[in-house]
């Protein structure tokens, strides 16, 4: 896999179960639902500022501190990141 592709699935996962959870949060508050998105969460979270940090393309974009943006990071990162084919997009 890609660094660009697992930058991508990272920072949707990391998003989507950032909602997952505020949701569970304001309705039923289901300890299961907690237990499993919250360590999925937090994976993604850093699995997103690790992999932009391999990005050197990141450093000159802005695109590693947007990384450490909670929830919508990731997503801020890939948009920032100017990917072409020799950084394995």
């Amino acid at each position: 896999m890609s660094v660009e592709r697992t930058l991508r699935v990272a920072a949707v996962v990391e998003a989507v179960s950032l909602v997952v959870l505020l949701v569970n949060v304001f309705t039923v508050h289901n300890g299961v639902i907690t237990s499993l998105g919250g360590p999925l969460h937090g994976s993604a979270y850093l699995t997103v500022i690790v992999t932009t940090l391999l990005v050197p393309a990141a450093a000159s974009s802005g695109a590693r501190w947007r990384a450490a943006v909670p929830g919508a990071g990731g997503l801020l990162a890939v948009r920032r990141i100017p990917w072409n084919d020799s950084q394995g997009g």
